[in-house]
């Protein structure tokens, strides 16, 4: 192997050190030397494309990672908020477990209403994509 598939290499290895760093260090700069990297390299990897859709990418998988953690969490909180409202100690408590199911339970209708919605907009760009003589949208 040559010298700059070497020093490509490290540099690709690195970047992705960098943005394991990002997503875990409160700021670029603290990231940066996590990995011993300078914040001009820093910043000049983040203005590039091709660094900048990668950790997009890195992001949107942590993020479904977490929210996969969280809908894991989802029944156990319904439950102890179903518990607490049957056989709350307090009034209060009581009264909070039910504020807070049915602000969940609206929300949850909204996105539901809100998916519903955006199928049927999807479905209809496909169809007009298929048959644009039609006029679709």
């Amino acid at each position: 192997m040559n010298g700059e598939q070497d020093h490509g290499e490290k540099r690709s290895w690195k970047q992705e050190q960098f943005i394991a760093a990002l997503l875990s260090h409160p700021t670029v700069e603290a990231a940066a030397k996590a990995v011993g990297i300078g914040d001009t390299t820093a910043w000049r990897w983040r203005n590039d494309p091709a660094f900048a859709g990668r950790y997009r990418e890195a992001t949107r998988e942590a993020m479904r990672h977490a929210a996969a953690i969280l809908q894991g969490a989802a029944r156990e909180a319904v439950d102890t908020l179903r518990a607490i409202l049957s056989k709350g100690e307090s009034e209060a408590a009581r009264v909070s477990a039910a504020r807070t199911i049915l602000e969940m339970a609206f929300k949850a209708a909204d996105v539901e209403d809100i998916q519903q919605r955006l199928d049927a907009l999807e479905q209809a760009v496909e169809a007009n994509e298929r048959n644009p003589a039609s006029g679709g949208l």
